[in-house]
């Protein structure tokens, strides 16, 4: 039995959330800068919680072209899709910082389950998050202008204070325009009070007026 199985069993009630049961963990894994998390085409035995750190996710083509799909904080959760259809893994993942992963395996994931049957259903709002997220960055690409790309992608990718943790580089790969053309972007939107950035970071301040740049 893992420590974490363990600690589901022995030291939580039946009450705690999936995310609460995730972030308490006593068992991590450490993957320094640049380290591979998973690769396409893996199989995936697990699905992992990220404590610290930040991920990207991206694809290689046959031709070994890379594109990014996004670019995840702490408390995002990421290889889960091949891990509950059973099927080979269709990206990789890859850590830009330190981070510290926990990795939950069928066991690990019904035990949880066992404890507290909401766990299922707080999955699956997970899930249709991703899902949603990906479908908008498609209709992004199809529909919407280069700024109204970026503003959809910052309010969309912001944590809990508002920041976003990506280089222009990142950016530009998952809105699908050049590094020059989001250095441009985020200059003007900075100049216009909506942004401060940082230190790849960058630090939304005014939510509605990005909001109306894609609505629009």
């Amino acid at each position: 039995m893992s420590a974490n199985t363990h600690y589901i069993q022995n030291t939580l009630n039946s009450q705690s959330g999936l995310l609460h049961l995730l972030e308490n963990m006593p068992m991590v894994r450490i993957f320094n800068k640049n380290k591979i998390i998973y690769t396409q085409s893996d199989t995936a035995d697990n699905f992992y919680y990220l404590k610290k750190g930040k991920v990207k996710i991206f694809i290689v083509s046959e031709n070994g072209t890379e594109k990014t799909l996004s670019v995840i904080g702490k408390g995002a959760i990421l290889g889960e899709a091949s891990f509950f259809d059973g099927q080979p893994r269709m990206s990789s993942a890859r850590a830009l910082t330190r981070c510290e992963l926990v990795s939950v395996s069928k066991n690990l994931l019904t035990e949880m389950i066992r404890r507290n049957p909401d766990t299922a259903l707080e999955l699956l709002h997970l899930q249709a998050r991703t899902i949603r997220m990906l479908s908008a960055q498609i209709d992004s690409m199809s529909f919407i202008d280069a700024k109204g790309r970026i503003a959809q992608f910052l309010l969309q990718s912001a944590d809990n204070t508002d920041t976003v943790y990506a280089t222009h580089e990142e950016i530009a790969s998952i809105v699908g325009v050049s590094r020059v053309t989001v250095s441009k972007l985020t200059s003007r939107l900075a100049e216009d009070g909506m942004i401060v950035t940082g230190y790849r970071s960058i630090k939304i301040q005014n939510k509605e007026r990005l909001r109306h740049l894609y609505m629009s």
